[in-house]
C-alpha cells in the first residue's frame, strides 16, 4: 500500500464518519426536543429529553464494542467489517424515520435506542477498517483526520436546523440519507478481504479463542491509554458543561441573549480543534513520538478550565475556547494511534469498541457530575450567583492534569514505530 493510498483511505474513513456521526448530531439538536415538545407539557420536557437521551446513550455504550467483537468474528466473502456498515447505516435510517414519526415517549425511547445502536454498528465496523488497512506510520494523521470530522458532522445539521428550524423531518433525515449514500459508495470502493480458510462461510463465530500471551501484555497498556482517554473527555466535557447557564450568570444575561456568546464560543473551540488535529497529526505522525503532544495537550486544557473557571468577559472566555480546542485536537491526533499501538492483530473490532466507550461515557455523565460540582461550593465566588462554576471548572483543570499519570507507565508505546502484537492483513480485493 502506498503513501498515496494511505491517505485514500484515510479520506475514505473519515468521510463515513462524519456522515454518521452527523446522523446522530440531528436529531439531538431539535429532532428529540421538538418531538417531545409535542408529546408531553412543558413542565415534562426536560425530564423526558434527559430519559431519552440516557437511554440512547446507554444502547451506543454497549453497541459500539458488541458490534465491534462481532465483526471481529464474522466470516464471509462480504469481509468482516463491511456487512456491519451497510447493516448499521441502514438500520439507522429507518430509526430517523421512526424519530420523525415517534407518536408517543415510549415510542421516541425505543426509535432512539435503535438509532444509537445502529449507527454504533457502523462507527465500530469503520474504526476497525481504519486499524486493519491504515499502517502505523500514518495512523496519527488518520487519528487527526478522524478528530477534526468528529466536529464538522456536526455542522451541517446545525446549519439546517438555523435554517429550516421547521422542517423536523429534514433537518433528522438529510444526514441519514448522505450516509446511506456514502456508505454505498465506500463498500463499492473499499478493501475488506475475507479472513483466510473460512472465507464465503457467511456466518459470525461468536465464541471468541483464548487470548495469546501477546494479547494479554497488550492488555495493561491498551487499559491505561482507554483510561487516559476517558480523563481527558471527562474534564473536556466537565470544562464545557452548561455553557448557556455560565455565560448568563457571569455575564448577568438572559438566555437568549446569551445564546450568540455561546456559539461564538462554539465556534471558536471547535475550529481550534478541527485546525490542531489536521496539523497535530500531521507533525506527530513523522516522529512518531506521541509524549509531547499528550502533555501539552493535558495542560492545555487545564490552562482552559482554569481561564474559563474566572472569566466573566467574552474575550477571555474565546481565549479560553480556542485553548481547549487547541488540545483536545491535538489529543485527537494521537490517542487513537496510541491505542493501535497496544491492539492484537485482527481485534481491531472489540478493542476499538471498548476504546470508544471512553469518548461516550465521559459524555454521559458530566452533566450530571458537573451539577453536583456546582452544588458543592455554595455560591460562585466571581459572580455571587448560586451555582459555583468556580469549582467546577477547577475540578475539570484537575481532571486533565490527572490523565498525565499513566505516562510513565505507557512509555514502551509512546515512542515506538512497530507493534509486536500485530501482522497486516494482505490486500486483497
Amino acid at each position: 500500500m502506498s503513501g498515496r493510498s494511505d491517505k485514500q483511505q484515510i479520506a475514505l474513513f473519515a468521510l463515513v464518519n462524519l456522515v454518521l456521526l452527523g446522523s446522530l448530531t440531528a436529531p439531538v439538536i431539535t429532532g428529540l426536543p421538538l418531538r417531545i415538545a409535542g408529546l408531553v407539557g412543558e413542565d415534562q420536557r426536560t425530564e423526558t429529553l434527559a430519559f431519552v437521551t440516557v437511554c440512547g446513550a446507554i444502547a451506543s455504550l454497549v453497541a459500539n464494542p458488541v458490534f465491534g467483537f462481532l465483526s471481529d468474528r464474522t466470516r464471509g466473502r462480504w469481509g468482516r467489517r463491511r456487512p456491519w456498515l451497510l447493516a448499521g447505516v441502514a438500520g439507522g435510517w429507518v430509526a430517523s424515520l421512526m424519530v420523525v414519526n415517534a407518536q408517543s415517549v415510549a415510542g421516541l425511547t425505543l426509535a432512539w435506542v435503535l438509532a444509537q445502536t445502529a449507527y454504533n454498528a457502523s462507527l465500530a465496523a469503520v474504526a476497525a477498517l481504519l486499524g486493519d488497512q491504515v499502517r502505523e506510520r500514518s495512523r496519527a494523521m488518520a487519528s487527526g483526520v478522524f478528530g477534526a470530522a468528529a466536529f464538522l458532522g456536526t455542522l451541517p445539521p446545525l446549519v439546517l436546523a438555523g435554517v429550516l428550524p421547521g422542517r423536523i423531518d429534514i433537518v433528522v433525515l438529510a444526514m441519514p440519507t448522505a450516509a446511506v449514500a456514502v456508505v454505498l459508495v465506500a463498500c463499492l470502493l473499499l478493501r475488506d478481504p475475507p479472513l483466510g480458510e473460512t472465507a464465503g462461510q457467511g456466518r459470525v463465530r461468536l465464541r471468541p479463542a483464548m487470548p495469546s500471551r501477546a494479547e494479554l501484555r497488550a492488555a495493561r497498556p491498551f487499559a491505561l491509554v482507554t483510561l487516559q482517554r476517558l480523563l481527558m473527555h471527562l474534564a473536556f466535557g466537565l470544562a464545557t458543561s452548561f455553557t448557556l447557564f455560565f455565560v448568563s450568570d457571569r455575564m448577568r444575561l438572559s438566555p437568549e441573549a446569551a445564546g450568540p456568546v455561546v456559539a461564538l464560543v462554539t465556534l471558536a473551540g471547535g475550529s481550534a480543534i478541527v485546525v490542531s488535529a489536521l496539523v497535530t497529526g500531521s507533525l506527530a505522525g513523522k516522529r512518531g513520538a506521541y509524549r509531547i503532544w499528550i502533555v501539552a495537550a493535558a495542560i492545555g486544557l487545564a490552562v482552559a478550565a482554569a481561564l474559563r473557571a474566572v472569566s466573566s468577559e467574552v474575550p477571555p472566555l474565546v481565549a479560553g475556547a480556542v485553548i481547549g480546542g487547541l488540545a483536545l485536537g491535538a489529543y485527537y491526533a494521537v490517542d487513537l494511534a496510541l491505542a493501535l499501538r497496544t491492539i492484537p492483530a485482527e481485534k481491531h473490532g472489540a478493542y476499538l469498541g471498548v476504546f470508544n466507550t471512553a469518548e461516550t461515557l465521559p459524555s454521559t455523565v458530566s452533566p450530571a457530575i458537573a451539577t453536583a460540582l456546582l452544588l458543592v461550593g455554595g455560591s460562585d465566588p466571581v459572580s455571587g450567583r448560586s451555582d459555583d462554576y468556580l469549582a467546577l471548572y477547577l475540578v475539570a483543570a484537575v481532571v486533565a492534569l490527572t490523565a498525565l499519570l499513566p505516562l510513565p507507565a505507557l512509555r514502551g508505546v509512546l515512542t515506538r514505530r512497530p507493534v509486536p502484537v500485530e501482522t497486516s492483513i494482505p490486500s486483497h480485493s
